[in-house]
């Protein structure tokens, strides 16, 4: 099978994609509105690369992704689920993570998601990924948010990434956020190397992203 996984410069890593229109079913009317992805649909022609890129995730387990990584001259220590789309659009799609997090522990896998927003889901990914140790999850918000859901991810430890404000300093929580050092300097590839913000391993941390 032809894998559909491709190399990132801007956050220095590889990185899976699915169409919106598919998997992003999650999402926030605010998510939807300001989604950067949109801009690029408008510019790029990319529904025949959204067809090819739902059929591999379809297809895609453990074995499957570290046949094709181990194959890679670029490094492997790091990969993003998901720049297009969302990666959990239902159970199946967790235990496509757990799978593929197993059978490839050389890697740290880089996970956003609105899925967090489906309670069944919700208690699904604190079960069964959580407590893998080369995943990294954050729940995805913005400014619609409210200070319950807020409140919720962090009482179960999850790290969150946030964008729309870029004159954010705190959550609703009143916990101070953490700048994005790719985002808000520009830092090209900061994303392989940073261990402060969605790579912190040590504590729960607030991620600001700086709007596009």
């Amino acid at each position: 099978m032809q894998h559909e996984i491709r190399w990132v410069d801007d956050i220095g890593m590889f990185a899976s994609d699915r169409s919106r229109e598919d998997s992003c079913i999650h999402a926030t009317d605010y998510c939807r509105e300001k989604c950067y992805n949109a801009k690029l649909e408008k510019v790029f022609k990319l529904s025949s690369k959204d067809i090819r890129n739902d059929v591999y995730w379809k297809a895609l387990n453990g074995d499957i992704l570290l046949s094709t990584l181990k194959r890679r001259k670029k490094s492997i220590d790091r990969f993003r689920f998901q720049t297009r789309g969302e990666t959990i659009k239902d159970f199946h799609d967790i235990d496509k993570i757990k799978d593929i997090c197993i059978k490839n522990p050389q890697t740290i896998f880089w996970m956003p998601t609105r899925a967090w927003r489906d309670p069944l889901l919700f208690a699904r990914i604190n079960s069964e990924l959580q407590d893998l140790t080369n995943i990294r999850i954050l729940a995805s918000m913005d400014p619609t948010n409210t200070t319950d859901e807020w409140e919720m991810v962090k009482s179960n430890g999850w790290s969150t990434m946030f964008f729309g404000d870029n004159g954010l300093t705190h959550t609703l929580n009143g916990d101070r956020v953490f700048k994005c050092p790719k985002t808000h300097k520009d830092l090209k590839g900061h994303c392989s190397i940073c261990k402060a913000g969605c790579f912190n391993s040590k504590k729960r941390v607030d991620v600001h992203l700086k709007q596009h």
